[in-house]
């Protein structure tokens, strides 16, 4: 399942806007934006359509999130989102509808409204009838085929950290369930508790799997003394599973952190001589606690898509590998550095190939390797796409102009003032090419002017 496009209508800054991503072409979708341009408010209403597929998959009478009377537009009595996403090919069509609108039966859509009545109280109405097909598409298809996985629909809003290690819990009644991966509420923030109480109980499990392959060879030995023998029948049975059968959340756990942070090694629980979760990290073994609150809060992050998926596809061996869906990250440049902020999309969608990345951010670092995503610009309630082809042409452009317009020192020192003034014609142009740019395009061609003057380092004797 994919997210095909979104419009809103009269909510908060956005008057008429919609987004169609192209999911094919591109599987990142990044979103740019300076501080206060609604960033924020249109990932969290996109999450908040999105949250009605979940709620009727559980249940085709419950209801997603409904829009809150506050965010409809000044002024405006009505505001509306409308979502359509891609079906599937193995799940199926909708059936052919007499309508002329919805000719692709591949594509579903759903429409909220939330209206004021004449007291000002908003009233909500939605239009579900393709999205309550789709629904019981996929109940028929996950009961004929086991392995048919669900989607995954996760939103991790700008305010994430990690609060709390809760690793006590255990054998919580549905943490194990497909239902429990989904959030069907409003999320103001997030602090990971799931994924710790999960990390728990699957260690747990697959300890004691484990623990009971070993006991199993142990009581085929006659002599118990003899562990070379026991290490080779151990050696052996193992040969011919890999590690996705003995341990499949794990494995797919540490492999996606393995991507997202090489430099994270391992991640697994100490028993003895007490409970703790512990890290091999950048060559140390350590307690997760004292790792920075940045590098916690991504591997509780990367954790919690990877939990997500896992229970969406219990039966396959690679889940976070093979689970499809939307992925929302608000502020994914948030308290990264520049090395991390300029890589963190690439891994995570080597991590989670078949995942559609939906991000916001600012930094210029994002932009990285932003050939491949689909890059749009979020300003004054509208969005563009940003032609990164053009705007490198033109810094490189003005960049070349004030380069040659800077003085060589070594000729111009002996030549006299009227000789190496600029024409004032040259500076007017300059100066009307740099105030075109945007903010962000100004600090693009401050870094390469910077990088530019930078002295060479001489060789040391």
């Amino acid at each position: 399942m994919k997210l095909k496009s979104v419009q809103f209508k009269h909510i908060a800054l956005f008057h008429d806007l919609k987004i169609h991503f192209h999911y094919e072409k591109q599987p990142i979708t990044l979103i740019l934006g300076e501080q206060a341009t609604g960033k924020s408010m249109l990932l969290k209403h996109t999450y908040h359509a999105l949250t009605w597929l979940p709620a009727r998959l559980k249940d085709l009478r419950s209801p997603g999130i409904v829009m809150p009377d506050q965010d409809i537009t000044q002024s405006r009595l009505q505001s509306k989102i409308e979502v359509t996403i891609q079906i599937p090919s193995e799940i199926g069509h909708l059936p052919e509808s007499t309508s002329a609108q919805q000719a692709d039966s591949s594509l579903c859509s759903w429409k909220l409204f939330k209206t004021l009545n004449a007291s000002g109280i908003g009233i909500s109405q939605v239009e579900t009838q393709q999205l309550d097909q789709t629904m019981a598409l996929y109940q028929q298809v996950t009961k004929k085929d086991p392995l048919q996985g669900l989607p995954l629909i996760a939103y991790y809003p700008a305010e994430r950290f990690v609060n709390d290690v809760n690793l006590l819990n255990k054998n919580l009644p549905g943490i194990t369930q497909a239902i429990s991966a989904y959030d069907i509420s409003p999320l103001p923030f997030t602090t990971f508790t799931r994924f710790f109480e999960w990390l728990r109980e699957i260690s747990d499990i697959e300890n004691a799997q484990a623990a009971y392959l070993v006991q199993r060879i142990r009581s085929k030995q006659s002599d118990q003394q003899d562990q070379t023998e026991l290490l080779n029948e151990l050696q052996k049975e193992l040969s011919g599973q890999p590690k996705q059968l003995t341990s499949p959340n794990l494995y797919a756990l540490k492999n996606a952190l393995n991507i997202v942070l090489p430099e994270l090694k391992d991640l697994y629980l100490q028993y003895q001589p007490r409970l703790q979760l512990m890290v091999d990290y950048e060559d140390q073994t350590l307690p997760f606690q004292q790792l920075s609150n940045t590098t916690k809060t991504w591997i509780a992050l990367v954790g919690d898509i990877a939990r997500r998926l896992c229970l969406l596809n219990p039966l396959s061996l690679n889940p976070c590998l093979e689970g499809d869906g939307v992925l929302l990250i608000d502020q994914i440049d948030a308290q990264l550095d520049s090395t991390h902020c300029s890589e963190i999309l690439n891994r995570l969608h080597q991590a989670f190939p078949r995942l559609q990345i939906i991000a916001t951010g600012s930094r210029e670092e994002l932009l990285e390797h932003a050939s491949t995503y689909q890059c749009l610009k979020l300003e004054h309630g509208k969005i563009s796409h940003l032609d990164l082809n053009t705007t490198k042409q033109q810094l490189e452009h003005i960049y070349t102009l004030l380069q040659r317009s800077e003085p060589l020192t070594p000729s111009i020192e002996a030549q006299p003032l009227s000789l190496i003034d600029p024409a004032p014609a040259q500076i007017e142009v300059l100066f009307q090419q740099i105030q075109g740019l945007t903010e962000q395009q100004k600090n693009e061609l401050l870094r390469m002017i910077h990088a530019g003057d930078a002295p060479e380092e001489s060789p040391s004797v």
